[in-house]
Parts: structure tokens; sequence; C-alpha cells
């Protein structure tokens, strides 16, 4: 049998080796085992722009002008004027008295005023022709001019042509064709042909 002593000594080491022994943690839940996020404080970005430069002005840049030349090709496609041009130069009786150009009436017969040319819409006025249309009156002389009934002919087409030195030295028309032309006309003195027109005041 051992000692007191020695058992009161192995008492006391069983003791201290039991306190010495570590405990178990307690087991954490998935959720507290998880990591939180770390949280970061947000930065601000105190950096000057690498075009600006401390004490300078912005630059501003100019607007640019296009000078270029268009090509042959876009003037082509750039539309042109259809206007006709108006030969000013070129007039015509038609008052019987004094020359003009593009009158809105033109008396055929002088004498009597028995066919006139009115509300004549030009459509061109060159040196080879004018051309209009207008309304057509003449007189039937039926039974006699004096006692004659007038006649309108609306839409009447109308061509000057042949210009000529008139007084003065003046270039005026002088031939006039209607279409259509009044009953007669084709069996009369011009056989339906273009009329002559005054080329100097009656």
């Amino acid at each position: 049998m051992r000692s007191r002593p020695a058992v009161i000594i192995s008492a006391a080491l069983m003791m201290i080796a039991a306190c010495a022994t570590p405990k178990p943690s307690p087991a954490l839940s998935p959720d507290a085992t998880a990591k939180r996020p770390t949280m970061t404080s947000p930065t601000t970005d105190t950096s000057a722009p690498s075009s600006a430069v401390a004490g300078s002005k912005p630059k501003r840049t100019a607007p640019t002008t296009d000078t270029s030349t268009p090509t042959p090709d876009a003037a082509a496609k750039t539309p042109k004027s259809t206007t006709p041009t108006i030969d000013t130069g070129i007039e015509v009786y038609g008052d019987c008295t004094k020359p003009s150009v593009e009158p809105v009436e033109i008396v055929l017969t002088c004498a009597d005023y028995g066919e006139v040319l009115k509300g004549l819409y030009w459509m061109s006025w060159t040196s080879a022709s004018a051309k209009a249309v207008g309304t057509l009156s003449y007189n039937d002389c039926t039974p006699d001019c004096a006692s004659g009934h007038f006649h309108y002919v609306p839409g009447t087409r109308v061509i000057l042509t042949d210009p000529v030195r008139g007084a003065g030295g003046q270039l005026v028309w002088s031939r006039v064709q209607e279409a259509p032309e009044p009953p007669g006309y084709e069996t009369g003195p011009y056989h339906g042909g273009p009329q002559p027109l005054p080329t100097q005041p009656n």
C-alpha cells in the first residue's frame, strides 16, 4: 500500500491535469460561422483631371467651316432653274399703237377690233417664238360685220413668230397662229396659216 502522502500527491496531480484540459467550445450555427462582409469607407477621387493644369483655363475650339469644293456628281444633282428666259428685245403691237412684251391682249384686226386675243397667259417668250394661252374673241360678220355676233373660244393656243425690224428699228413679231381657228379661216386668205401682225403703229 502506498503511503498517505503519495496518495495526496497523486490526487493533486489529477486535479491539476483536469483543470489544464481545455473544454470544447460550443458549436456555432452555420449563420454564425459565415463571414461577415467587410465594411470599407467610400473613397473620393481628389485627383485633378489629366488634361487640367493648375492655374490654366480650358481651351476653346473654334468652329470649323467646310470649304471643300462640291464634287461633279454633287453639282450634277443640284436642280437647275426651269424658268425660261424672256427675250425683251422682241415686242408685239398688242394694242395696234405701241409695242410691248407679253401683253394680256392682242388686237388682230386693228380696223374694227373684230378679232381679239384676250386674257393671254404667256408660257414662253424667246428669240424664236412666243407662246401663250388665252381666249379668242371674233365677230362672225353675219349677215354683215356691223350686225354680226361675237363668239369666244377659251383655251386658244397662240404662237408668235417671224420677228422683223419695225418702226425705229425695234424688233417685233410679224406673224401669229391661233389654234383652234374660227370657222372659215381654213378657206380664208391665209388658208389656215399664220396671219400678219402690225409692225408699226396704226
